[in-house]
């Protein structure tokens, strides 16, 4: 029998998750929708010039947040856990002026330095233009930042996934799709991105006032500005530096080699992220649950949890890996000729993404139980692994340098987060369970690799049909092979909800 507060908490994860891994799973499809509409109407030259313009935009915003997004949720869901209404509604309102400041203070500097990163750094003076547009957007995105962490530490999951999952993407298909048929391209673009920057602000905060302050109206706000700030900080440079793993190689390909490049390691990039996909549905409320459990010293039930999921999270994964493995050529055709080039860092990069599915947790557990240090170390190491690397690589062996910089550096902190968990808390996510889907997934990959050599059709029919047979069959095996307690309870809500749903 299963503990009845771990099925609660079990409960609890696994609908919110639900929820998060439908929108992170529409959100995935709209992207793939979008960028293939983006590829195909720009080619890969001018998507490239688009990649690196709108990821300066968003390394600056990661730049203005000051660590905030985690404190917030952090501090959201552990005073919530404690019942300390007037320091939830006082950590959101301050954090917001905060970050207010912060975006706009950076906006005015970087569109001064624009004419320097464009000509200067990145030696693309048709840049500056593109840049001074986007930046318009971005106090509106930085403020967003907040608006998302609350509703991710009150829990209001539904609504966070609802804002940014699915209807900010639907809009960015509505907008592109004029855009481009009134016959604009990069620049009409770039407009749109500036629209959705203050879209995606308006509506998840009309969700957070609707379903806090609204009812929160009579609590008056409290703030520990030096406990939020003394948490912060090291969160802010751990912010900083995991975001940099993954621009940095972005920016170097900018630096070394053409926009062409660009562009198509960025659809190799957003397709191998595909592989870890289920780790940021239940990141949404896995967080903010394990801040809960730690104010209330449950370290056992941290641990029960941390096992199921991590076993569900590499479950899902590897269907994804395993697709991608046998068709990455005919993903990446989706968005041109061009991008097929990509194949070799598609697979490269999809082996590091498996490590990221299996070691996530690890580091959401070891900021949620108050050790922010270490995990500045290991953000630390990370940065300078995948700094050095690519550096050396990628005039080398360009995109493919770049690719196996990113794959090394992944497997390596995730290895770490994992060792150091069991350190420094005696909690590790492993067992003999792994097994079965490890086999199961190599015995259909093995099968379908001889099947799909075999069969001479359409490159889309062959992505589509092999990809729903392995899928098939993967769980087939699994349910052959017999699935636990915590497996069959998961199963039995999921199974609940859609009969009641009929």
């Amino acid at each position: 029998m299963l503990n009845p507060e771990y099925k609660s908490e079990l409960k609890n994860i696994a609908v919110n998750a639900g929820i998060g891994a439908f929108g992170i799973m529409f959100l995935n499809l709209m992207a793939f929708v979008n960028n293939a509409i983006i590829t195909r109407t720009l080619g890969a030259d001018d998507y490239g010039l688009f990649v690196l313009a709108t990821n300066i935009l968003y390394f600056i915003v990661i730049i203005s947040q000051f660590g905030f997004g985690s404190t917030i949720v952090r501090y959201v869901s552990y005073y919530t856990g404690k019942g300390a209404s007037g320091k939830v509604k006082g950590t959101i309102r301050y954090s917001a002026k905060v970050l207010l400041v912060s975006g706009l203070v950076l906006t005015v500097l970087a569109f001064l330095l624009s004419p320097v990163i464009s000509t200067t750094i990145f030696d693309r003076p048709e840049l500056t233009a593109y840049l001074k547009i986007l930046l318009l957007s971005l106090p509106f995105l930085v403020v967003t930042v907040v608006v998302n962490a609350s509703l991710n530490g009150l829990k209001l999951i539904k609504y966070q996934v609802l804002s940014t999952n699915i209807l900010h993407p639907l809009l960015f298909f509505t907008f592109i799709s004029i855009v481009f048929l009134a016959g604009y391209r990069l620049t009409g673009l770039i407009w749109v991105v500036f629209i959705m920057g203050i879209a995606g602000l308006l509506i998840p905060y009309f969700f957070l006032y609707t379903n806090y302050f609204k009812i929160s109206k009579k609590i008056k706000p409290e703030v520990d500005k030096k406990e939020l700030w003394k948490f912060a900080f090291p969160m802010y440079l751990i912010h900083f530096l995991n975001n940099a793993v993954l621009y940095i190689p972005i920016f170097l390909i900018g630096y070394f080699l053409s926009n062409t490049e660009v562009g198509v390691y960025n659809i190799s990039f957003k397709l191998a992220l595909l592989v870890s996909f289920s780790l940021g549905a239940f990141q949404l409320i896995f967080s903010p649950t394990i801040s809960n459990l730690f104010a209330r010293n449950n370290k056992q039930l941290i641990e029960q949890l941390y096992q199921s999921i991590t076993k569900w999270i590499f479950t899902i994964s590897l269907v994804t890996f395993f697709i991608i493995m046998l068709f990455s050529g005919q993903f990446l055709s989706i968005f041109g000729k061009e991008f097929i080039t990509g194949s070799t860092i598609l697979l490269i990069m999809v082996c590091g993404e498996i490590f990221n599915a299996t070691g996530g947790l690890a580091g959401n557990i070891l900021i949620m139980s108050g050790r922010p240090k270490v995990a500045l170390v290991n953000s630390l190491v990370a940065f300078v692994s995948i700094s050095l690397s690519a550096w050396f690589l990628i005039p080398v062996y360009g995109m493919t340098g770049a690719a196996i910089s990113y794959a090394v550096t992944i497997v390596l902190i995730n290895l770490l987060r994992i060792a150091e968990l069991y350190l420094y808390e005696h909690i590790q996510p492993f067992n003999v369970s792994y097994l079965k889907p490890i086999i199961a997934g190599g015995i259909v990959y093995a099968l379908m690799h001889v099947i799909v050599r075999q069969i001479d059709s359409e490159p889309y029919i062959k992505l589509i049909a092999g990809s729903a047979i392995f899928l098939l069959l993967y769980i087939g095996l699994i349910w052959l092979f017999k699935l636990d307690k915590e497996d069959k309870y998961i199963l039995s809500l999921i199974t609940d909800r859609l009969s009641k749903s009929d």
